[in-house]
């Protein structure tokens, strides 16, 4: 009967580690998921855009989230993808390749095309400030979540904060028991068969 509390004991500890282990996990994964983002905002060092559309296939497809750096304008190239807004109609960040870029008089001003698209775009756009973001990569589909996400704003993050906190809690419960068997022997009920 012994062995039988004892492994009662062993299994209860094998779950609680794991539990633990598992609820650490989350922890550390839901404050990543929270914190590179806004770290990346809050320092300028990258953005997370979502596609909306198809004028970037095969490259970047509907739904992708990519990930763009800022660039000082002298070192933009023709070939890369750049985020800006429009110079027309509602000016919407877009995302397009560089197809041509000509940096007479002050500002550059490029020419840009999606690469599922046909043509080039009908505008040329005058790049301002002093740094232009440039997409260096996308993950498909993670822009769906992304848009989501921002859709529900304030109540996701409050989300967010309740799960971190539940999983915190659920940290400090299913943390490792002190060793009973130091302080005055085995103070577990003693089970009846």
């Amino acid at each position: 009967m012994a062995s039988a509390v004892s492994g009662l004991g062993d299994h209860r500890d094998a779950v609680r580690k794991v539990c633990g282990g598992a609820t650490s996990l989350l922890l550390v994964l839901t404050t990543l998921i929270l914190a590179v983002p806004v770290i990346g905002e809050v320092t300028g060092s990258w953005r997370f855009v979502p596609i909306l559309s198809g004028s970037m296939t095969p490259t970047f497809s509907t739904g992708s989230l990519v990930v763009a750096t800022p660039v000082p304008l002298e070192r933009l190239r023709v070939g890369e993808v750049v985020l800006y807004r429009i110079p027309v109609g509602d000016h919407h960040l877009i995302a397009h390749r560089i197809v041509r870029l000509d940096r007479h008089g002050g500002r550059p001003v490029v020419e840009t095309k999606g690469d599922a698209n046909q043509a080039k775009d009908p505008w040329r756009a005058r790049l301002n400030g002093s740094t232009a973001w440039v997409v260096r990569g996308g993950v498909p589909f993670v822009g769906y979540a992304s848009v989501f996400a921002r859709s529900l704003g304030p109540l996701l993050l409050l989300l967010s904060v309740v799960v971190v906190g539940l999983a915190w809690a659920l940290r400090l419960i299913w943390r490792d028991p002190p060793d009973r068997l130091n302080h005055g022997g085995d103070q577990r009920a003693p089970l009846h068969v």
